[in-house]
């Protein structure tokens, strides 16, 4: 019995070790930078010598807090980056001949110190970084030789394209696969679209939420309440560019200590090829079956806006063919509330024919609009963000097969029809 108690307390000993051993692999929350935002704009070979200009150190040190007894090293280098009195290199090479940079990649990441009991009341909030680059996710390899931080993209929250980089199909491709092949990052992470450049919008510090990755994505989950918002997360324009070629990434605007999160970027073929904006914007989230709530005040009765806000959407597609052309039918059933009119007596908004007027001037406003972003999005951007060559091959496999091999044209020639049905429920608290 003893030899096989001695076994059986080996084998037990060693299972024990398994489970009882840590992880070999844990860092400490404190030495982790975690990425909140990502900033991708393409090369400019002005880029890095601005970085060493006093223009951009006083704009850094504004941005993140430094106190005005801190000072930012001056390290002239040669062309390689070197310090000619240490000889280390201590900066990125100056682009030259033989060394093209395709990408300046901002990084950003909250400051985890001022969060604790031994914060300081100037301690700056975050950090930012801005290098160039041949690839974005290797940018967090590079940094990580500069920094005593682990940097971690799993609390990724947004990524920010320039409007130089969108104009080059090719720099899109790469940054979506780069984006979507990493496996720490979250498939949810919002992409958005910079007027200017994405440096711009991460260097810009809100007043409500100053960590900008945290305030863009708060924003961004706000999408489905108001209507001129879309939230484009990384997995969904993905498959929209797997789907049609085609896709809406939501557009965000620089201000001065604000950001504004309104409208859309349309993109072919991983080219920008114009904006919605935030009107626009409304109606297409009305065709895709995406808006819950949308606020309309282009209604006007004698000198008084409006206000409409809808409670509840239904949208319904379907494909028929006329006179031998397919012809694609939205119908869409809207029900909603004025929530502002004239504090007059005798005014009645829900008795007719007060509520008949109301609803046949929404109809009329939202079927204007809607066929104007039909032939914004076919004649003029022609792109099939839609997804109407989509929803023909699941429904008319056949006549698809004839339409996709030149569907550019073809799209053109597809009719789409909208029939709405706006219904007025509420009025308030007041009839």
């Amino acid at each position: 019995m003893k030899p096989k108690r001695r076994a059986f307390l080996a084998i037990l000993i060693v299972f024990l070790a398994f489970l009882l051993s840590g992880c070999w692999d844990r860092v400490e929350i404190e030495d982790r930078g975690y990425i909140l935002a990502l900033g991708v704009d393409k090369y400019d070979p002005s880029d890095l010598n601005k970085y060493e200009t006093r223009e951009y150190i006083d704009l850094d040190r504004k941005t993140q807090k430094f106190s005005p007894e801190q000072q930012k090293p001056d390290i002239k280098t040669d062309q390689k980056g070197i310090d000619p009195q240490t000889k280390r290199k201590v900066k990125p090479p100056l682009p030259s001949s033989k060394n093209e940079y395709k990408f300046a990649v901002t990084v950003l990441f909250p400051n985890l110190r001022t969060i604790g009991k031994d914060s300081k009341p100037d301690e700056q909030m975050r950090f930012l970084f801005v290098r160039p680059t041949n690839n974005v996710i290797g940018i967090r390899n590079y940094l990580e030789r500069e920094i005593n931080k682990r940097l971690y993209y799993g609390y990724l929250k947004v990524v920010v394209l320039g409007r130089d980089l969108v104009e080059e199909p090719g720099y899109v491709r790469e940054v979506l696969d780069a984006l979507n092949r990493e496996s720490d990052i979250p498939q949810n992470t919002f992409l958005l679209v910079s007027e200017t450049t994405a440096r711009d919008i991460l260097n810009t510090m809100p007043l409500v939420q100053p960590v900008t990755g945290i305030h863009l994505f708060e924003i961004s989950k706000n999408a489905s309440i108001y209507g001129r918002i879309i939230d484009t997360p990384l997995s969904q324009v993905v498959n929209s560019f797997i789907n049609s070629n085609c896709a809406v990434i939501s557009r965000v605007e620089p201000g001065v200590e604000t950001l504004k999160v309104a409208g859309a970027a349309v993109f072919k073929n991983f080219r920008f090829v114009g904006w919605l904006d935030e009107k626009q914007l409304q109606i297409y989230k009305l065709l895709m079956g995406k808006a819950k709530h949308t606020f309309i005040d282009d209604l006007k009765y004698k000198s008084t806006h409006v206000p409409f806000i809808t409670t509840e959407i239904q949208t319904k597609k379907k494909i028929k063919s006329e006179k031998g052309r397919l012809k694609i039918v939205y119908n869409l059933r809207i029900e909603g509330e004025v929530i502002e009119f004239v504090f007059k007596s005798g005014y009645k908004v829900l008795d007719d024919p007060m509520r008949k007027y109301i609803q046949s001037e929404l109809n009329k406003i939202i079927k204007k609009r809607a066929d104007d972003l039909i032939y914004l999005l076919k004649y003029r951007y022609n792109a099939d963000v839609l997804g109407i060559g989509d929803f023909i091959s699941k429904h008319r496999p056949k006549d698809w097969e004839k339409l996709k091999k030149n569907w550019d044209d073809e799209f053109k020639k597809i009719d789409i029809e909208v029939v709405t049905d706006v219904r007025l429920r509420r009025s308030g608290t007041i009839y």
